[in-house]
């Protein structure tokens, strides 16, 4: 026991390491991860650290976070580094269940530019690890970016091992003017294929990656119960599939948001997932509104040139680690 709580506690400077405190911590804890993270902020991220400043301000929401901050899917419970009353470390914990078992993300490892290669992040790291540890957490998860080879190497060092890459899309301005292949054809999406959409769906979005994104498989299904479910939740669908003659290559839903861009689940067969991407991507492009933006969420490194050729830039990719917990 003693071995596995000297490599999992904070560095020997760990009296700068506190809990994070909502009702003292939220603004510059906004101010430290904007000044950190400013190079990949997309709109909805800033909406989000406004959102923060804005709630620093209302004492009432502030107890309500603070008494329900463990429980809560957003990061109000976490660790911060301070100095000399200067807040320059920050990580948030975020609970989420998979598979019936609580698990936690290590997320917004946060340190200030004047204070880095000091063993802040390893600290704050180590501290989040055996909190989720001491509450009988299956496991901790985190996402780094793919070009950070320095947070990778920390986190590999800390026992985290990579479980998949995502890369996240967004539409460019103006709409390609190409054609899809001429053997395929993109029509309404028909209820006969959603039992092969669904397989590719849980393929190419795993609950253990995909949990804090806004995609449920029963605001797709087709028949009754979906329209039924889309009618109960309020959810703005349409679908299109693609074929190769009588064979089904991949189908394309779209997801209206209240955020930034309108999502896109992209669900295709492995085989045919470059055809699939461009044909669909680009008809989506060419037939829905030019003024909302697109996402698309979709693994790493696959079908990179046929969504690039559909109108899309890589906004970033993803690596997704997890550090498992013996039992």
């Amino acid at each position: 026991m003693a071995t596995i709580t000297n490599l999992i506690m904070p560095t020997p400077a760990s009296d700068h390491l506190r809990p994070f405190d909502v009702r003292r911590d939220l603004r510059p804890t906004a101010d430290l991860v904007e000044l950190c993270f400013a190079d990949t902020l997309d709109p909805d991220g800033e909406r989000y650290l406004r959102q923060m400043r804005s709630a620093a301000n209302s004492a009432g929401l502030l107890r309500w976070a603070a008494a329900t901050a463990e429980w809560a899917s957003v990061p109000l419970t976490g660790y911060v580094w301070e100095e000399d009353g200067q807040l320059v470390g920050n990580v948030s914990l975020i609970t989420f269940t998979l598979h019936g078992r609580r698990n936690y993300l290590i997320a917004n490892v946060a340190v200030h530019p004047d204070f880095r290669r000091r063993g802040i992040a390893r600290g704050l790291t180590q501290r989040a690890i055996e909190h989720a540890r001491q509450r009988g957490a299956q496991s901790t998860w985190l996402h780094v970016r793919e070009e950070n080879d320095a947070a990778i190497s920390l986190y590999r060092s800390l026992g985290y091992n990579e479980r998949a890459r995502r890369t996240t899309w967004f539409s460019r301005p103006g709409i390609p003017l190409d054609s899809p292949p001429a053997d395929v054809t993109v029509g309404p999406r028909r209820a006969r294929f959603w039992q092969t959409q669904k397989n590719w769906l849980k393929y190419h979005y795993p609950p253990e990656l995909t949990w804090h994104l806004p995609i449920n498989l029963n605001s797709l299904r087709p028949g009754i119960t979906g329209f039924l479910y889309r009618i109960l939740t309020g959810a703005v669908i349409n679908q299109w599939a693609a074929q190769r003659g009588d064979r089904l290559s991949g189908v394309l839903s779209w997801q209206a948001t209240r955020t930034y861009a309108d999502t896109l689940w992209l669900a295709s067969s492995p085989q045919e997932e470059d055809t699939a991407a461009f044909s669909l991507l680009l008809h989506a492009r060419q037939h829905l509104s030019p003024r909302r933006p697109l996402s698309l969420d979709y693994p790493a490194h696959h079908a990179n040139e046929a969504i690039q050729a559909a109108g899309f830039r890589v906004h970033q990719t993803l690596i997704w680690m997890e550090r498992e917990f013996r039992r």
